[in-house]
């Protein structure tokens, strides 16, 4: 059990810990799973929504490459710095994007995850947790509204990845 006054350990005291944390109605359950070394269960819409998308959409923009280095360039040279968390099976990366881009998300087969959504919970690494095994952020945790990923950055990667699909389709031909 955490108590109000027992001091925290340094990485919940991180800007990017205590924004992610800050509109929680349960702060100290999120700090509790972070310190056993879990995925604290946050609720997507009050200061982010989230679009998911499969590696192989990142991979596939990079002719199926699955070195850290050339996805981590790819995501930068596409304007996307920060906000990015990969999933334990690196299979999916979650993108925290600002809230109500949800409402407006119509990129087919691409989920995006908004209040609105029925299940509408993101499982968030502790932001110190930067490898695996296990999710982790890819990219550097958020620390306010300002460095969540932009909507139009994370359509460019994904039309990057259609681009190239399509020219392989018409290649075939």
């Amino acid at each position: 059990m955490t108590y109000p006054n027992a001091p925290m350990e340094p990485a919940f005291q991180l800007p990017a810990s205590l924004w992610l944390v800050s509109r929680e109605t349960r702060p100290s359950d999120a700090r509790e799973l972070w310190a056993r070394g879990l995925n604290a269960t946050l609720k997507v819409g009050l200061h982010f929504d989230v679009v998911q998308l499969p590696s192989g959409v990142v991979e596939r923009g990079i002719h199926g490459v699955r070195d850290r280095a050339a996805i981590d360039t790819h995501f930068r040279t596409t304007g996307i710095t920060s906000a990015v968390i990969a999933s334990r099976t690196l299979t999916r990366y979650s993108l925290p994007v600002p809230p109500g881009t949800f409402r407006d998300w119509a990129v087919p087969s691409i989920k995006c995850i908004g209040i609105e959504h029925p299940v509408n919970y993101l499982g968030v690494p502790v932001p110190t947790r930067r490898e695996p095994p296990g999710a982790h952020w890819f990219l550097p945790a958020p620390e306010d509204d300002g460095v969540l990923c932009d909507p139009a950055r994370v359509r460019e990667l994904i039309g990057k990845d259609r681009e190239r699909r399509s020219r392989q389709r018409d290649q075939v031909l």
